[in-house]
């Protein structure tokens, strides 16, 4: 699903690399745990999975698909069409409904809006009720939510239309102890049930056993391979 070659990445105006790693692989399906410490470079690892940054060295592909064999458009495209994102901060759009920010991506992938029969609003209810948001919410404004709430809208926005690849970027850390498990617990089954490869993102080192396979950022940086 996901192949790196060796790559190296560095931030415009660096001298030094953020982020230097070696042959890394992800099966169809499997669920990975990245841990790491602030600032140790996670989130540009999810930016480089997702092809929003390239590497200035080696290769990232998806799907077979090298990011960097495509131009800016055509990759907008292919990201819109089988990666999910959950953000940390969350980007849902303020002013829309619930209901509005799950079915985004149907607008922008056609592929995702026809694995939901051409029923965006449908299977976004069904992704809602998954992630145990109450219908009484869906026709709200996105900014009215408690953080709790729009963490689960953010999740069932990257999950419509089943995309291939999920990346979840610290989606506990606005939540408390007994949430996050709850919220973990929701994301791991719907990805499984999906067929969705997820790599997740994180510094609670608690929610590792849950996952198929478990990184740890300085180690793959120290020992440059990984599977």
């Amino acid at each position: 699903m996901i192949d790196i070659e060796p790559l190296r990445f560095a931030w415009p105006g660096q001298d030094e690399d953020t982020l230097v790693l070696g042959p890394l692989r992800v099966e169809a399906g499997c669920t990975v745990f990245l841990q790491g410490p602030s600032g140790g470079g996670k989130s540009t690892l999810l930016g480089l999975l997702s092809g929003v940054l390239s590497p200035r060295q080696g290769r990232v592909s998806l799907l077979g698909q090298d990011w960097a064999a495509l131009p800016a458009g055509r990759r907008d495209a292919f990201r819109a069409d089988h990666v999910g994102v959950i953000f940390q901060q969350f980007n849902l759009l303020p002013y829309l409904s619930v209901l509005d920010n799950v079915t985004l991506p149907c607008r922008f992938s056609a592929l995702r809006r026809q694995r939901c029969q051409g029923r965006p609003d449908e299977a976004a209810g069904l992704w809602l009720a998954r992630m145990g948001l109450p219908k009484a919410l869906w026709t709200r404004r996105a900014d009215t939510l408690s953080v709790g709430q729009q963490q689960r809208v953010a999740a069932a926005r990257a999950l419509i239309g089943q995309p291939e690849v999920v990346l979840a970027d610290e989606p506990t850390s606005a939540l408390d102890a007994a949430l996050c498990h709850d919220f973990m617990d929701l994301l791991l089954q719907a990805c499984r049930d999906a067929g969705s490869t997820l790599v997740c993102v994180s510094h609670d080192a608690q929610l590792a056993g849950r996952f198929d396979v478990q990184w740890s950022l300085p180690a793959l940086q120290q020992s440059g391979v990984a599977s």
